[in-house]
């Protein structure tokens, strides 16, 4: 009778762990050996039975005897330095492994300056190499640099709940390198101070995009340092940095601790860049391309000084008066259907000469019935935006009045397809510096005066340059010929600087003065809003009075809405009752003719001024929107 095998019955683990111990010592092993000797034997056996422990299949329980070895190993404050100096070196061994791909791109990392395309400067071939980067280049890198930097804003939050006053107040007011101090969009700046919680909304999602940032300039500085070839991040920086006017010296520091390249090459691939510039102005302006009607030229001047610190008879300041432009070529789809024969220079001349008998009545310029509804229309969706934004909240946006009014003729979106001229040294501020800019744009297209001359051209331009052309114009007729006649330019005013005129005439009437504590033009709401409120904005400044103007506009709005406490929740049927009131009290003709009569001005000059911006906001958005009706 065969004897079976002795099989121990056992309870606990601690009785299997103590008995497999047992027969481990038995053979002369340690755990620790025999662990090691499992996983490094090469035998078919046992490599089969520890094939899976790298896998994704046993990843997990690995990973609970990595985390069960590190707990053992960390117990201690010796043992602890020892854990660190291990995982020390493998984050070098990974770090060191990684590496941009060597070579000249797009097989490597290293882009000449004297093969560099403007390609390389657009927003998604950066996109791009960013991407490659993080994600395939140094991940690990960038990974244990995002870590250390997200640290704080993915702790619990109930650890730091306990200091959410401290760190609101530390890092989004006071401080002045705070993040909510990074919104670079004037766009998007709110007028009405957000509630908390939008504040750490935002302040996460700009703390999140900084350390991005941050991390990504890192690695690249770290890649450029190990090899100097891997300079995508360097030639972007130098030009860029060169182009905003960062001194030599200062770009030598930056150069020296990996951020750019060296000024010489800077230069060298804005050389480059000039040259294929010059070649895309030629194609645009080249006597195929001029055919129906040529690109746009639009111009504008520009005053630029060389300052000196140290000044000598022979060094001394210098102030260039000069002009510079684009050529902007049209959508073909917006003359797609047009007759060709329309933008000839017949058809030109002989439009030019019908405008003489044009005889211009009053109601011209008086709006159509048509013209009043989308006006209105364009009003309340102004109040709509504010009371949607500070104001109210509902649970059925469809049924509400629409944020944006109804287009009238809106083109496609697209990006348009502008090429910049070569600066140019000749001021358009009188009739021969536009003889002189137009000498220049003839050279540059690589035409001949007769060429150039035989096409319908159309400028834009300011009403500075318009009135100085038609003053060349006046001293060279009569002529014969067409190179002197200027008979083929049709200048034309730009709608920005048409806006610019008109907005900056009526900011100036309702801005009012301040030296007067009775007055209560716009610069009390400037003042009150804590913005700069001593003058006006200046002319050349035209980014900030449109800012100036919106904010004034959307803070009235809200004081004829009359704020609550909390943002509340409305039905749409109640949202537009409010804004249809709020229209008829101070938008109405009937309301504005009562108010009139009243002894004091005080309402009629605030409807006026609602009216008036309303033009100027709705005019710059329907820019934006690239509505042309």
């Amino acid at each position: 009778m065969k004897r079976r095998p002795f099989k121990p019955q056992f309870k606990t683990t601690y009785q299997k762990i103590r008995f497999v111990c047992d027969i481990i010592s038995r053979f002369n092993m340690t755990p620790k050996k025999f662990i090691l000797a499992f996983l490094t034997n090469q035998h078919i056996d046992l490599a089969l039975r520890s094939g899976c422990w790298g896998t994704k299949t046993g990843w997990t329980t690995t990973l609970e005897l990595i985390q069960a070895i590190k707990r053992l190993a960390t117990k201690s404050k010796a043992s602890r330095c020892l854990w660190r100096e291990f995982i020390l070196q493998e984050a070098k061994t990974f770090v060191n492994s990684e590496s941009p791909k060597r070579g000249v791109f797009p097989n490597g990392a290293y882009h000449n300056s004297q093969t560099v395309h403007e390609k390389f400067f657009a927003r998604q071939s950066k996109d791009n190499r960013d991407s490659k980067l993080v994600t395939e280049d140094m991940p690990f890198l960038y990974e244990l640099i995002s870590s250390k930097l997200l640290n704080r804003i993915k702790k619990k939050p109930q650890e730091s709940s306990n200091n959410d006053s401290e760190d609101d107040e530390s890092t989004s007011i006071d401080s002045e390198d705070s993040d909510v101090d990074l919104a670079l969009n004037t766009e998007d700046a709110l007028t009405v101070e957000p509630g908390r919680n939008h504040i750490r909304k935002v302040s996460k999602n700009r703390q999140e995009t900084r350390a991005h940032m941050t991390a990504k300039t890192v690695c690249a500085m770290v890649s450029f340092g190990e090899n100097r070839r891997a300079n995508s991040m360097q030639l972007y920086n130098s030009v860029v940095f060169l182009a905003c006017g960062v001194t030599e010296r200062i770009n030598s520091y930056l150069h020296y601790i990996g951020l750019t390249m060296l000024r010489k090459t800077a230069l060298s691939a804005l050389d480059r860049l000039g040259h294929q510039a010059k070649k895309r102005i030629a194609q645009k302006l080249s006597v195929s391309a001029r055919k129906h009607l040529s690109p746009l030229l639009c111009i504008d001047n520009i005053d630029f000084e060389e300052r000196v610190h140290f000044k000598s008879v022979e060094t001394t300041s210098h102030m260039f008066h000069g002009t510079w432009g684009y050529v902007h070529t049209l959508d073909p789809s917006l003359i797609l259907k047009a007759d060709p024969e329309e933008f000839s220079m017949n058809q030109f001349q002989k439009a030019i000469k019908d405008s003489v008998n044009l005889k211009i009545s009053p109601t011209m310029f008086l709006p159509t019935f048509e013209e009043e509804s989308h006006f209105c229309n364009a009003i309340k969706s102004q109040i709509a935006q504010v009371m949607m934004s500070y104001i109210a909240t509902t649970y059925d946006p469809k049924s509400s009045i629409p944020l944006e009014p109804p287009s009238i003729d809106q083109i496609r979106a697209q990006n348009p397809d502008i090429k910049m001229f070569e600066l140019m040294l000749a001021s358009d501020n009188c009739a021969e510096g536009i003889g002189e800019i137009l000498t220049d744009i003839i050279k540059q297209t690589n035409l001949t005066p007769d060429e150039f001359f035989s096409e319908l051209q159309i400028m834009d331009g300011d009403l500075g340059t318009l009135q100085n052309m038609e003053c060349l114009r006046g001293q060279r007729k009569p002529s014969g010929y067409k190179e002197d006649s200027l008979g083929n330019i049709f200048m034309l005013l730009g709608a920005s600087h048409t806006l610019w005129n008109i907005a900056q005439a009526i900011y100036l009437k309702h801005f009012g003065n301040n030296k007067i504590q009775d007055d209560l033009g716009s610069w009390r709401t400037l003042q009150a809003l804590g913005l700069p409120s001593e003058k006006p904005a200046a002319k050349n400044d035209f980014t900030l009075m449109l800012t100036s103007i919106q904010k004034i506009h959307e803070v009235t709005l809200i004081h004829c809405l009359l704020l609550p406490n909390e943002k509340i929740k409305l039905k749409a049927k109640s949202i537009n009752h409010i804004i249809n009131l709020c229209y008829d009290r101070f938008f109405g003709c009937t309301q504005l003719k009562k108010a009139k009569t009243f002894n004091s001005p005080k309402l009629f000059n605030l409807m006026t001024r609602l009216r008036d911006f309303a033009t100027i906001v709705e005019a710059d958005r329907l820019m934006k929107a690239g509505d042309i009706g």
